[in-house]
């Protein structure tokens, strides 16, 4: 506006300073060569300065005449542009207040305020997902499907409501709607990550194993999944899948499920377990044994150690050492393969071999009860009873680890139940960690498994021991490492009997 009002005034001091120069004495002359008619009047002196003016007045009045009429012109439209411009602003403000009003959890006032967007804006999509979003805010579910039902009539909000429905209903427990919705959405789309996401999360809180399967081999191709997690997790879905089969009846199905996934993935121990047992079921007493070693080379788990005692239980004990060193030599440095070992020993009745290999883990920080128990074994059978007491009282004490140690030999080594299985596809598919549902419930221990054959020895042990309780001196806790390894050298010196 300012521009104008000075572009005027310059006009009119342009204007003023024109007729100051020309002055009062030219004349403007005005006459007619027609002799008869209206164009015949009579000769006329006009000044200058007057004809000047009335011409910039007659083309000022010309302007202004237009800019009137394109103001008339114009005025419906911007009466609307305003009325348009309030009524979006009030949208705007609408809306903030639904979102604000989700986030703080005010379900009244998220769905009053969402139904007033929704009568202003022009666009129903964008007022659905504005309702649709502070409805999951608050945790209004009802809503928010409502909502998300109502964007799959537009092919604009289709993916939206899919999307939204999906993920509603799988939050509230009806997995069958939610298996639909993203079933649909990830056949349409296979850059559709949430589709495979919530269809896999279905599935498997549905326990379909087999379909779970399927969705993990496309989200896999897709590559919406890391490629190890998802071998991690089909390990875990065809072990599930290969226990279930197997207590259906559908033995031959069972073994390939269980084979595929322990040669797929052979430190998870699951697989390698329930494969050799099937395998053993079936005579496949040698693909079993290697099974079990190339789990035991990546992962050894006691669980695997009773397998591979099972599958040779009827052999001569010199057969059983050789296939038991077959089994050490796969992971010789490992803890499991050092305990497998002392229990061996202890159970071949080598108190002195499976001392001298369990002392180094019973001096080195705080042994777990499993190696306390462990080493009351070892004394026990070398008739240090009253050591064998101390090492009792200190596994009654200490701390517990869940290592599998306790397996039960007649059950099964890894009794796990759907809830379990689900748990595992993700603690063992992100992580590669097991879990120990026994051990979480704090369920009363069993006897490792060293010791299942040594209670007769323990008992007599008991009679025999006519030495007065441990003095006050011999303290939990308090075992001299230098005394152990004075006592093992003078056991190693003794003469043979």
């Amino acid at each position: 506006m300012t521009k104008y009002v000075i572009a005027l005034l310059v006009f009119l001091a342009a204007l003023a300073a024109l007729l100051l120069y020309i002055g009062n004495q030219p004349e403007l002359v005005l006459g007619s060569t027609a002799e008869s008619g209206f164009l015949k009047f009579e000769t006329r002196r006009i000044p200058w300065q007057w004809a000047i003016g009335f011409f910039t007045f007659f083309v000022m009045a010309l302007i202004g005449i237009w800019s009137f009429l394109g103001w008339l012109w114009r005025l419906p439209r911007r009466v609307k542009s305003g009325v348009g411009l309030r009524r979006r602003n009030q949208a705007l403000e609408a809306l903030e207040e639904a979102l604000i009003a989700g986030a703080e959890g005010d379900k009244s006032k998220a769905r009053k305020k969402s139904q007033k967007a929704r009568a202003l804006i022009a666009s129903p999509d964008l007022g659905r997902m504005v309702s649709a979003q502070a409805a999951e805010a608050c945790g209004d579910s009802e809503e928010a499907i409502s909502q998300y039902t109502a964007m799959l009539d537009s092919e604009r909000t289709l993916a939206t409501g899919q999307r939204g429905l999906a993920q509603q209903l799988l939050a509230r427990g009806d997995l069958s709607g939610a298996r639909d919705h993203a079933s649909r959405a990830y056949a349409e789309n296979k850059n559709a990550a949430w589709a495979f996401d919530t269809l896999f999360q279905a599935q498997i809180s549905d326990h379909q194993w087999a379909a779970a399967i399927e969705t993990l081999e496309r989200g896999e191709k897709r590559k919406h999944i890391d490629r190890d997690i998802a071998r991690r997790r089909r390990a875990v879905l065809q072990t599930a899948e290969a226990d279930r089969l197997s207590g259906a009846g559908q033995s031959d199905a069972a073994v390939d499920m269980a084979v595929s996934a322990a040669q797929d993935a052979p430190e998870f121990a699951p697989a390698a377990g329930l494969a050799a047992k099937l395998l053993a079921q079936k005579g496949g007493t040698k693909k079993a044994a290697q099974l079990i070693e190339k789990a035991w080379g990546k992962a050894p788990h006691p669980a695997l150690a009773l397998a591979y005692r099972d599958l040779f239980a009827t052999e001569t004990p010199k057969v059983k050492a050789k296939r038991l060193r077959a089994l050490y030599k796969a992971n010789p440095t490992h803890r499991e393969t050092i305990l497998l070992q002392v229990e061996e020993a202890l159970a071949a009745g080598d108190a002195l071999t499976g001392w001298s290999a369990l002392s180094p883990m019973v001096t080195d920080g705080t042994p777990s009860a499993r190696l306390c128990t462990l080493a009351a074994q070892a004394e026990t059978m070398l008739n240090n009873h009253q050591d064998a007491r101390i090492w009792m009282e200190r596994a009654a004490t200490a701390p517990a680890e869940a290592d599998w140690s306790d397996l039960d030999p007649e059950g099964e080594s890894f009794d796990y139940m759907d809830q379990d299985w689900r748990r595992l596809i993700f603690s063992f598919g992100e992580k590669g960690e097991l879990i120990h549902p026994r051990y979480e419930r704090g369920a009363a221990r069993r006897k490792p498994l060293a010791m299942k054959g040594a209670e007769t020895t323990t008992a007599k042990a008991d009679v025999k021991a006519d030495t007065p309780p441990p003095s006050s001196s011999a303290k939990l806790g308090d075992v001299d490492t230098d005394d152990l390894a004075e006592r093992l050298d003078s056991l190693l010196d003794k003469p043979e009997a």
